[in-house]
């Protein structure tokens, strides 16, 4: 493997303006990620406040140690005690086989974050990774893409679940999973790699009551050497720790929401559009009821809590109880969750998706509200993997993998199509003017036999140009055919590079990888010199 880095500009322009230094970075954000000295001043902040150490190492502790745990993580878990260590923190979903490319890209971004500021600031800086189990958006998370004969197609597992349950609390149907498996790794291929992968998988699945469970072994036998602690926000088990601060949630719910207004007003007074969607009674927290999350809403007037359709309904008095004594029957939205896991950890930067820093960036006043500082706001590496045979492919159409990945395959391969078939379609096209001027004559004749047969001679006339329009497109096919090897190359590349005209990593699972190259795929990864400089990572096979 080897790394080259690329200036690809971000679709996303307050991404694009803060990676590039072209904002008032104070307006949206507590520290300058650009300054040389931003985690040390991180660091020194970071040592003022208090934290709920042991607490928090005694749960991650028994979490941590449920499944396939490497020493290494409790050893880090541990560390957590000294009260001079610090974490660099991301999350994401917990996808099936892990989910989209993207999860694997963050995970070894807080790794290399972590090991290279304990390099730099000679105190303890520990990776962890947030599993957000306690979304409930199941078909979120519930399928993969595959390569077919017949074109990319979504797999889902055969497991229907419409109710707003946590993904932590939801059990696999383990028959169904098993062979739903099997037919992913059939669309890779068998391999010398293909039977042990399968063998760990099943194991896996045959430990795990939930998907979340499942998540942890893969991520821990993937990732388990590097010491990686891992954090499920579903769990029942932490939401203790965090009473005190759901608690303060509730008590400064109007003012939460009020912060989160203003500074949307700052982002759409810079020309930035907001992402966080909140309605004028959002209470931004939610309450299990009959194991469903519900979003809750508050009445001012009369200081009320329920659901949209009054699901629930609690007084205040009522949900400060309820966050005191029942902590697990609350939980954070998009708005609260970053405030609790500031709580939680002693954050020396967050790394976060592109969509997550326009997001991150709404939430200044809600951190200032809660009476802390948002963390450094790391965007995560993006990359782009290009295996041997694709870039030789890339080369093979006269274009480089800049400009493959700058969007100019799809124009080069048009213009390949259009030099193919230019022939036929023009003489295609002067037979049908032809062919028109010829049948003016005639629906002429025929209506001055008879004005009635307007609407048939007219139909006649179309279907005579369907025919010439049949005609060339057979052609054109014989044509394709005839230039397989070529369109082929095309195919290749988009497929692998840009799916679906998305990026590689919003479409395919590392599996597919770890399927062709082996364990040593990860390792690998992680031994690449990445710097976090914004540009965008091509990790050549």
């Amino acid at each position: 493997m080897e790394v080259l880095d690329l200036s690809l500009p971000s679709s996303n322009r307050l991404v694009n303006d803060y990676l590039l230094n072209k904002m008032d970075i104070e307006k949206f954000f507590d520290y300058d990620i650009h300054s040389p000295l931003v985690y040390k001043i991180r660091k020194k902040d970071l040592q003022k406040r208090h934290f709920e150490r042991e607490k928090l190492v005694e749960h991650l502790l028994i979490f941590n140690k449920r499944f396939n745990y490497h020493q290494h993580t409790i050893e880090n878990i541990n560390k957590l005690l000294d009260p001079s260590s610090v974490v660099v923190i991301g999350g994401q979903q917990a996808g099936i086989l892990t989910g989209p490319l993207y999860t694997i890209h963050k995970i070894v971004s807080i790794i290399k974050l972590a090991k290279e500021q304990e390099e730099k600031l000679n105190v303890p800086v520990l990776p962890v990774f947030w599993i957000a189990g306690e979304d409930h958006d199941f078909a979120e998370i519930n399928h993969l893409f595959v390569n077919l004969q017949n074109g990319i197609r979504k797999r889902a597992v055969p497991q229907y679940h419409n109710r707003k349950t946590m993904v932590s609390s939801i059990e696999i149907e383990q028959a169904g999973f098993l062979e739903w498996i099997e037919e992913i790794f059939e669309t890779y291929g068998e391999t010398t790699h293909t039977n042990r992968l399968l063998e760990r998988l099943t194991g896996f699945a045959e430990k795990s009551k939930t998907y979340v469970d499942f998540f942890v072994q893969i991520i821990n036998d993937l990732f388990g050497e590097t010491g990686l602690i891992l954090v499920d926000s579903g769990s029942k088990e932490i939401r203790t720790i965090q009473a005190q601060f759901l608690r303060k949630m509730v008590e400064k719910n109007r003012e939460i929401h009020d912060g989160l207004l203003l500074q949307q007003e700052v982002l759409s007074s810079n020309q930035y559009p907001k992402m966080i969607e909140m309605n004028e009674s959002s209470a931004n927290l939610f309450y299990t009821q009959n194991d469903e999350r519900i979003l809750l809403e508050y009445n001012l007037e009369h200081d009320v809590f329920s659901g949209k359709n009054n699901e629930c309904i609690l007084c205040g008095d009522e949900l400060l109880e309820v966050a005191e004594k029942q902590p697990e029957l609350l939980s954070n939205n998009v708005v609260t969750r970053p405030v609790m896991q500031e709580f939680l950890f002693p954050t020396l930067a967050f790394i976060s998706g592109p969509g997550e820093v326009s997001y991150w960036a709404e939430l200044k006043k809600v951190f200032a509200v809660m009476e802390i500082q948002m963390p450094p706001v790391v965007p995560r590496l993006m990359m782009t993997i290009v295996e041997r045979a694709i870039e030789s492919n890339i080369e093979e159409v006269g274009l480089t993998i800049q400009a493959t990945l700058s969007g100019e395959l799809t124009k080069v391969k048009q213009s390949w199509l259009e030099q193919q078939t230019a022939d036929v379609d023009g003489i295609i096209l002067d037979a049908k003017k032809e062919v028109e001027q010829i049948h003016k004559k005639i629906r002429k004749v025929g209506l001055e036999v008879d004005s009635g047969l307007g609407d048939l001679l007219l139909k006649n006339a179309q279907n005579i140009q369907s025919q010439l329009d049949f005609v060339k497109n057979t052609i054109n096919r014989s044509i394709l055919n005839r230039n397989e090897i070529e369109l082929n190359r095309f195919n290749r590349i988009e497929k692998s590079l840009l799916p679906l005209g998305s990026p590689q990593e919003r479409v395919w699972n590392v599996f597919y990888y770890l399927n062709k190259y082996g364990d040593d795929f990860i390792q690998d990864l992680l031994t690449l010199p990445f710097e976090f400089n914004g540009k965008h990572k091509v990790v050549k096979m």
